[in-house]
């Protein structure tokens, strides 16, 4: 069997990633009974090599299980299951992308959310942390030249995740992992929209200006920046004239 093929009759709107099928993979082995509460798995390695993924992915993976409370790290031991059940709370449904008002709900999540994090990992990130950063928005500006928004998409959510690493508080990188669920449908809109009113170039600037704060080390202005960010996100998405009352034209 493979397993990296959808199984029984889920459906989405878009093809899920790599990360997203094998974090549905292991959830389904978990809660299907394959493994009991308390018992550990196999080691990252192995499971990597049975679903021919690399480490990489497989930890981002694992991330999203532990978000979830479906495993955890047991010290010496390795990942351990820590539920049978998917979790019954913190269930968000991705926003419709005809509908300005769901998608503006999900833009005032991340004001909260961004800001802070931004402050903490201007205090407390490291060069691998700015190098990531740097990294992503490297791919991001080739991706808004090439008009690649799946890419654009990718490298954008890799920029907000080093940023979220960056704070050095497990809790708002789970956190992150939940978020980054529902923030990958709100990049879908707001960059297809940006990319036909050739607006991309204002939300790199953006970013731009958010590393340079968290690379001098200063909270309050890597604070304003992200708010500026978010506020202008939501600007651009408000006079996109596609939307009326919420809903396309």
């Amino acid at each position: 069997m493979n397993l990296l093929k959808p199984q029984g009759n889920s459906t989405s709107r878009a093809e899920p990633n790599l990360t997203d099928r094998i974090t549905e993979v292991l959830a389904n082995e978990i809660t299907s009974g394959n493994y009991k509460l308390g018992e550990v798995l196999p080691p990252e390695q192995t499971i990597a090599d049975r679903l021919g993924v690399s480490r990489t992915v497989l930890r981002e993976a694992v991330s999203r299980l532990k978000a979830d409370g479906l495993v955890s790290s047991k010290q010496g031991r390795g990942l351990a299951v820590q539920a049978v059940a998917r979790p019954s709370v913190l269930r968000m449904h991705a926003a419709d992308e005809d509908n300005l008002d769901e998608i503006l709900a999900i833009v005032e999540l991340r004001r909260g959310f961004e800001i802070e994090a931004a402050s903490l990992a201007a205090a407390r990130h490291n060069d691998d942390d700015l190098q990531a950063m740097r990294k992503a928005l490297d791919d991001m500006a080739r991706a808004i030249e090439s008009d690649d928004i799946a890419a654009g998409i990718e490298a954008d959510l890799r920029f907000h995740r080093a940023i979220a690493e960056a704070t050095r508080n497990e809790h708002y990188v789970e956190f992150f992992h939940f978020l980054s669920r529902l923030l990958r449908d709100n990049l879908r809109v707001s960059r297809t929209r940006s990319a036909k009113a050739k607006r991309g170039t204002d939300a790199q600037r953006e970013h731009e200006i958010i590393y340079q704060a968290i690379q001098r080390g200063d909270p309050e202005l890597a604070r304003q920046c992200a708010r500026n960010h978010i506020e202008n996100t939501e600007s651009r998405l408000r006079s996109s004239s596609h939307f009326t009352s919420g809903a396309l034209k």
